[in-house]
C-alpha cells in the first residue's frame, strides 16, 4: 500500500509540474502574474540596447515536446526593431482535450557575458500589465530549449541578501507544489549585473523547468 501511494504521490507532483510548465509557457507570452506555479517578472528590461543581437536560427515555427505537445510557437524577425514577434497557438496535431492559448509578444535576444537569453513583453490586448519575463536559452543543435529564472532559488537570494536586488515575493500554493511569485523591481543596471554574475550559476536556471521545441 505504501508504495502505490508513494508512486500516486510521484505521479501527481509530475503531472502537476506539467501543467505548470505549459501555464508558464502562456504566461511568460502574455506577461500576466501567476497566480499559480512559480515565475519570475520584472518591471524593468532585463538589458540594454547594447545587449541585443540577432540570431536567424530562432525564426519559424516551433512545436512543443512532452507536456507542450499541444503548442506552437511561431517566431518572425523585425529588423528595424531588432525584434523577434513571438506567437503561441495550438498544434493541429494536439490530441483531444489538449490546449494552448492564442497569445502574442515580443522578444529580445540578448547576450550577457557567454550566455542568451530572450527578454519578453507582452503584446497581448488582455495583458493587464507590461511585465518582462526572462528566458535562457540553452545551447542545442536541433532544439529551441528555453528555461526560466527558477522563482525559488532568485527568491532565497534575495532574502539571503546573497544577490542585491529588489522585489515583491508572494508565496502560496498548496504544500505538494508550493508557489513562488516574484516580481523584480531593480533597474535594468542591477538585473544585468546579476545575469552577468550568476547566468551560469547551479540552481538559477533549473533542467526540470525547461521547456523544449524543435522546428517544423
Amino acid at each position: 500500500m505504501s508504495l502505490q501511494i508513494g508512486q500516486f504521490a510521484s505521479t501527481s507532483v509530475s503531472n502537476a509540474s506539467g501543467r505548470l510548465r505549459l501555464l508558464a509557457l502562456t504566461i511568460t507570452i502574455m506577461g500576466l502574474s501567476l497566480t499559480t506555479g512559480c515565475w519570475v517578472q520584472s518591471v524593468y528590461p532585463f538589458y540594454e540596447e547594447s545587449d541585443v543581437v540577432a540570431d536567424n536560427s530562432l525564426v519559424g515555427t516551433w512545436a512543443g515536446e512532452g507536456e507542450l505537445q499541444p503548442c506552437l510557437l511561431n517566431i518572425t524577425f523585425n529588423p528595424e526593431e531588432k525584434a523577434y514577434n513571438i506567437a503561441t497557438s495550438k498544434s493541429g496535431e494536439a490530441k483531444e482535450g489538449m490546449k494552448c492559448a492564442e497569445t502574442s509578444a515580443k522578444g529580445h535576444l540578448v547576450q550577457l557575458g557567454t550566455e542568451r537569453f530572450l527578454d519578453i513583453l507582452p503584446t497581448d490586448d488582455k495583458t493587464p500589465a507590461e511585465l518582462h519575463s526572462l528566458l535562457k536559452i540553452k545551447p542545442d543543435r536541433q532544439d529551441l530549449v528555453l528555461v526560466p529564472i527558477d522563482a525559488d532559488w532568485l527568491a532565497n537570494a534575495i532574502r539571503d541578501k546573497t544577490l542585491d536586488l529588489t522585489a515583491r515575493i508572494d508565496e502560496s500554493g498548496p504544500a505538494v507544489v508550493p508557489s513562488v511569485d516574484l516580481i523584480l523591481t531593480s533597474p535594468t543596471r542591477d538585473l544585468r549585473k546579476v545575469l552577468r554574475e550568476s547566468g551560469d550559476a547551479r540552481g538559477a536556471f533549473s533542467d526540470e523547468d525547461q521547456m523544449r521545441f524543435h522546428k517544423k
